[in-house]
């Protein structure tokens, strides 16, 4: 009642003495802040102590809120770091057949170099979020986050930042060429998809093969595919970054098109080709072309 006659009194005489109302001081954040080094690897300690278990499947860290996910069996149990005290919280996560990982096996001493890595790339760092989670296939990433959405960011399991992919640079084609195949791996199939992934395919048994993309905001994820085309396998050492630019040049000389028509390039050997060859489809039209560059068809 006091600040309400205060507020009234006040508003009767501003004109005359210049009074104003002191807004009310606003509450202090307690708790620790886990961008400060070392807080966060502390919280995720503390968090397997509470559960029992280094059986996580997923970890969330905000500024000031943590949670763990463990699977217990076939079940889940969250533990997390909230207004200041630790307690098991509902969820919806649930165990699907996930990888399971010990959090303590990634780095998280340094959470706010994150943060401000992936606000670099992202262009924003509202409400930012980092989880630790199985990506694809048990590839485990950690990946930050922003609300509203802006582009994910992946960073490896000790704090290394996933680099972004253009496949329109020759030196990220090879890096990312170099790290599904390494040096001679026999392939079936190299191309870039029209939503410009690259993309690998090797053998995998009969009508089958695995399928591995490197798209421009994700690392590398991989899934078994039914394919009964089964071109003859050849030596990836044959393809480089710069080859593959150098036959996209070549088609957009030869159909006087720009590849930002949109286009989609594959390599492969048919089965009874004694080479293999590319093929690439840029806007409406097709050109087949040897490795060298020299035009076959279209």
């Amino acid at each position: 009642m006091r600040a309400f006659r205060l507020a009234v009194a006040c508003l009767g005489t501003l004109l005359l003495a210049g009074c104003t109302v002191a807004t009310p001081p606003q509450p202090t954040p307690t708790g620790p802040d886990f961008t400060t080094p070392g807080t966060a690897a502390a919280m995720v300690t503390q968090l397997i102590e509470a559960a029992g278990s280094t059986h996580a499947i997923d970890v969330e860290f905000t500024r000031d809120e943590a949670q763990v996910s463990f699977a217990i069996g076939q079940n889940v149990i969250t533990y997390a770091y909230r207004d200041g005290q630790i307690s098991a919280i509902d969820s919806d996560t649930a165990y699907v057949g996930q990888a399971i990982f010990d959090p303590r096996q990634f780095n998280l001493d340094h959470l706010t170099t994150l943060f401000d890595q992936a606000a670099a790339i992202a262009g924003s760092s509202q409400n930012q979020r980092l989880q630790i989670v199985d990506y694809d296939s048990g590839h485990i990433y950690m990946t930050v986050t922003t609300n509203p959405e802006t582009l994910p960011v992946f960073f490896a399991p000790d704090g290394t930042l996933v680099p972004l992919f253009d496949p329109s640079q020759p030196t990220d084609v090879a890096s990312a060429l170099a790290a599904i195949v390494g040096n001679g791996t026999p392939v079936l199939r190299i191309g870039i998809d029209s939503d410009q992934s690259l993309y690998v395919d090797l053998g995998a048994g009969a009508d089958h093969i695995m399928h591995i993309v490197r798209s421009a905001g994700f690392p590398l994820r991989d899934q078994i595919k039914t394919d009964s085309s089964q071109p003859e396998p050849f030596d990836s050492s044959l393809v480089s970054g710069d080859m593959i630019a150098a036959i996209l040049t070549r088609t957009s000389n030869h159909l006087g098109k720009s590849l930002s028509d949109g286009f989609a390039l594959v390599i492969e050997q048919p089965a009874g080709d004694t080479s293999p060859t590319a093929t690439v489809t840029l806007g409406t039209k097709t050109v087949r072309l040897s490795l060298t560059g020299v035009v076959l068809t279209g």
